[in-house]
């Protein structure tokens, strides 16, 4: 017995509505993973060439997580050089957006704080921006922890940077930075690094992860069920008896 077109037909049309209801809820979500009280502590910073010798003159620099509000994360900033004095913006705040990759309102590509637990070739906003390159496990502070590496390639005439920062990946806190630039001076290139990494934090022990789902933007499911729903429509047409009319 061949089903009834009339009524598969908007059967099969409701199905394909109800998917493109549904398929917002599939798509990657950006939330802090952290909470308020929670804080990590940069150290061992080492800089070298012009511009980054100021480095090896910080003793360390503590971001403290001060409020929370939706996507946003409130970082308190302080710190202080070897010999004792606040390095420059002690006890200032910053407000970090994870979903839309803000300091303070203003687009920052690469920042101190991501989304929680996101993957390997997940976007990290601001959009059209990088993607995470790197999901795998790495160790700090004795600690085994799963990490999301980014990595970035700057080149312009005058000068070639690469950039890696690694985050944690269940509260989306930087753990490490490192940078060289390569600028291209006469008579010979200059290069330039520096490098800091996590030495005391507590997000170890009572981060909340924020659960995301994979990302399925619906650009490209929609085709796909469209498709499915004119092979299915064209394949039981074929398949329906001709009714001949009577002479």
């Amino acid at each position: 017995m061949m089903p009834d077109l009339n009524r598969v037909v908007p059967f099969l049309l409701a199905i394909v509505l109800l998917a493109a209801l549904a398929i917002p809820a599939f798509a990657q979500t950006y939330n802090p993973g952290v909470t308020v009280g929670q804080y990590v502590k940069y150290g061992n910073f080492v800089g070298t060439g012009p511009g980054f010798e100021s480095f090896n003159d910080y003793d360390w620099l503590k971001l403290q997580v001060t409020n929370v509000s939706g996507s946003e994360v409130t970082l308190l900033s302080t710190g202080q050089f070897r010999n004792g004095t606040a390095i420059p913006g002690n006890g200032t705040t910053n407000v970090w957006d994870v979903a839309t990759g803000t300091d303070n309102g203003v687009p920052s590509t690469e920042g101190p704080i991501i989304a929680a637990n996101l993957n390997q070739g997940d976007s990290i906003p601001p959009p059209n921006t990088y993607s995470v390159n790197q999901t795998n496990s790495a160790m700090y502070l004795s600690v085994t922890r799963s990490v999301n590496v980014l990595d970035v390639a700057i080149s312009t005439p005058d000068y070639n940077t690469t950039l890696s920062y690694i985050y944690d990946r269940a509260s989306g806190m930087l753990l490490e930075s490192i940078s060289q630039t390569t600028t291209q001076a006469q008579p010979q290139p200059v290069k330039s690094t520096y490098a800091y990494v996590i030495i005391e934090t507590n997000i170890y022990g009572s981060t909340t992860p924020s659960p995301t789902v994979p990302e399925f933007p619906s650009w490209t499911i929609l085709p796909l069920i469209m498709i499915a729903l004119l092979t299915v429509t064209v394949f039981l047409r074929k398949r329906s008896p001709v009714t001949k009319r009577a002479p």
